[in-house]
């Protein structure tokens, strides 16, 4: 797939080469004293260089009165010349708008390929009858030079405009696999989804939030390692058996390594991290929540007071990793007051191209510490994409909040 970095990269290359291909005309046609390259993309004409903004001028006189040399270059697959622009009857407008840029003679070519017209080299002169034999055969050779520049430039964005589509069909797929939090009593939860900015990075980042059977509630989040359209039906299988294992009442712990067994039984992905926890409300308004972490990045608690710390303790292998009968997976169990704020997210959120995921999660710890306190999860969760993503992210970014509710209504010491 192409990347929205390489795209850029080479339509901004051959934007250069089309410009520069106008100043060589301009300079290398007898007669020419200002050239340019009109492009016809979907029956629109439109010019993509010019070697001076006159030249601009009288192409867009063109456009507007929607016939011209340059347009009917196009139309009819033939050179088109114009001798005197004050004279000639067959456009008078352009004619006007022609003389008034100091334009007095044209010529026009189409640009030609596999029997479709691409678009056209327009040369316009100082003089009237600028233009003569020798003029055409080495406008020729330059229009021989735009055609196959203009091409290359239609493959390109052909070949952007599916890529684009394929990354908007898998990524309409991966929201639709993300689930919407239910309200459940005792706690306040946000999320927040967004897809990356690369064609080829739409993945297989997912969370959870459901109530169980038994009271406790299951929280989950992962990633599917993969950038396409598997991972992204992977994280959604993933998800599914989660859940399955998880309403049995099993423990984090069980629930991740009956899930890993069958993604290795049944390969529904090579490789994937996910933390699944269950948490039970005690009736003091406190809280308690177990976790396994299959290899995910370290949840982040903060307290009623706003203090911030890394729950580290309780990572183990990666989904898809664990060896036939390796030891299972543990679990670590955190007590939490009324008011504090989990955190879970995924590596689009902390981890760039040139910020490393250690340092990124301590920035973001760091964000959520400088946020008010009283911030609830919808603030919290916009804040920290504001404050870590950029406006293309490189990867896919999922991040689920949740806080435990105060029933008093009075802050709770941590």
């Amino acid at each position: 797939m192409i990347t929205t970095s390489d795209n850029e990269h080479t339509r901004a290359e051959l934007a250069a080469a089309l410009d520069n291909l106008a100043r060589l005309v301009r300079e290398g046609v007898p007669g020419c004293s200002e050239a340019s390259v009109t492009v016809l993309q979907h029956g629109i004409a439109s010019t993509i260089s010019a070697s001076h903004e006159r030249a601009r001028a009288v192409d867009e006189a063109q456009y507007r009165s929607g016939d011209g040399p340059c347009l009917a270059a196009i139309r009819d697959r033939t050179a088109v010349s114009v001798t005197d622009y004050a004279t000639d009857p067959r456009w008078p407008q352009v004619g006007v708008d022609g003389l008034h840029a100091g334009i007095h003679s044209s010529l026009s070519l189409p640009l030609a390929q596999r029997g479709r017209v691409l678009g056209g080299l327009n040369m316009y002169g100082d003089r009237a009858a600028a233009f003569d034999v020798e003029s055409r055969r080495i406008g020729d050779r330059f229009a021989r030079r735009a055609r196959l520049l203009v091409a290359y430039l239609g493959e390109l964005q052909t070949a952007w405009s599916r890529s684009q589509r394929d990354h908007e069909i898998i990524a309409t797929l991966q929201r639709s696999l993300l689930p919407t939090l239910p309200s459940i009593p005792g706690i306040t939860a946000a999320a927040r989804y967004l897809v990356s900015g690369a064609a080829a990075q739409v993945g297989g980042d997912w969370y959870d939030l459901f109530a169980l059977p038994d009271g406790a509630i299951g929280v989950a989040i992962g990633d599917v390692m993969g950038h396409d359209l598997a991972a992204a039906a992977a994280m959604g299988q993933l998800r599914s058996v989660l859940r399955s294992y998880a309403y049995e009442g099993s423990s984090p712990s069980i629930v991740l390594d009956r899930m890993d067994r069958l993604v290795q039984g049944f390969q529904m992905a090579e490789v994937a991290t996910a933390i699944y926890g269950r948490l039970l409300l005690d009736n003091d308004g406190s809280a308690t929540v177990t976790f396994c972490n299959a290899g995910h990045l370290p949840p982040l608690i903060r307290d009623p007071a706003g203090h911030v710390r890394r729950l580290d303790r309780g990572t183990h292998h990666l989904i898809g990793v664990l060896p036939p009968g390796g030891s299972p997976r543990g679990e670590t169990a955190v007590t939490l007051v009324p008011g504090s704020l989990i955190l879970l997210y995924t590596d689009g959120l902390v981890e760039t191209r040139t910020r490393h995921y250690d340092d990124g999660i301590n920035e973001l710890a760091a964000t959520l510490t400088a946020l008010d306190h009283q911030s609830s999860p919808e603030q919290v969760c916009d804040a920290l994409i504001k404050a870590m993503v950029t406006t293309r992210p490189n990867d896919d970014v999922a991040l689920l909040a949740l806080q435990i509710d105060n029933p008093q209504g009075t802050e709770a010491t941590a």
